[in-house]
């Protein structure tokens, strides 16, 4: 299997050239085009995870769709082509390059190859630090595919260095790396008046991906909701 990302970073589009019985597991609706012999199903949650409906829900909690797109070529030389659901940029991940992720709400587009998707508790300080209460957490040695908002920016941490980051713009980071929140400077009052507030301090080792820009806010109760699952 072959793939390109093409149009980066603004209105990227990723390219799949597949062989016979290849798959591209996908977000549903992220289809633009495809070639006659892919043949498409729908799997609920993780594929072949035998879990069913209950790993449908816990994908719901973790922030992505309750189904998922499973694109199977019937023969070779098949073209698919799939798109985020934003402006932005897509970024191939290989589990076995970086090992196991957790990512953040909304930033799953795709995998291939052996990617096990699990939904996993984070927490009271998720809904603080505005990941949320559950985390999707990705292992395997497949190739995962994200998506942003704008551009992406990479980070390595060393063990025990530290990084700040505005949790808003987080996409993935590396399960060893671990996070708390903090104030965005020693005075409360210095964070509060600088529009920073409260920010998440990221301790390695291990890989940090954000992106350069956010989505706009659609409402205080729609960011509430957000952070409640």
């Amino acid at each position: 299997m072959d793939f390109q990302i093409q149009h980066a970073p603004v209105f990227t589009v990723i390219e799949f050239q597949l062989s016979e019985a290849e798959e591209v597991v996908a977000q549903p609706d992220s289809m633009i085009s495809m070639s006659p012999g892919i043949q498409i199903s729908s799997a609920i949650g993780q594929p072949r995870s035998g879990q069913g409906w209950w790993s449908g829900f816990k994908s719901l909690l973790g922030g992505e769709s309750f189904f998922r797109a499973v694109f199977r070529a019937k023969r070779d030389s098949q073209t698919l082509l799939l798109a985020p659901d934003n402006y932005g940029d897509i970024i191939p991940i290989s589990l076995v390059d970086v090992g196991n992720l957790y990512l953040s709400r909304g930033s799953y587009l795709a995998h291939v190859g052996d990617c096990h998707l699990t939904t996993r508790y984070g927490g009271m300080k998720g809904v603080f630090a505005k990941t949320g209460l559950f985390l999707l957490h990705v292992s395997g040695t497949g190739t995962l595919f994200c998506q942003t908002y704008g551009a992406i920016k990479e980070r390595q941490l060393a063990e025990g260095e530290q990084f700040l980051i505005d949790n808003r713009y987080v996409i993935a980071f590396s399960e060893t790396v671990s996070y708390r929140l903090v104030k965005a400077s020693r005075s409360l009052r210095d964070s509060m008046m600088s529009g920073e507030g409260l920010v998440n301090r990221y301790t390695g080792p291990g890989r940090l991906y954000y992106q350069t820009r956010v989505k706009p806010s659609i409402s205080i109760l729609g960011h509430l909701l957000n952070a409640a699952t």
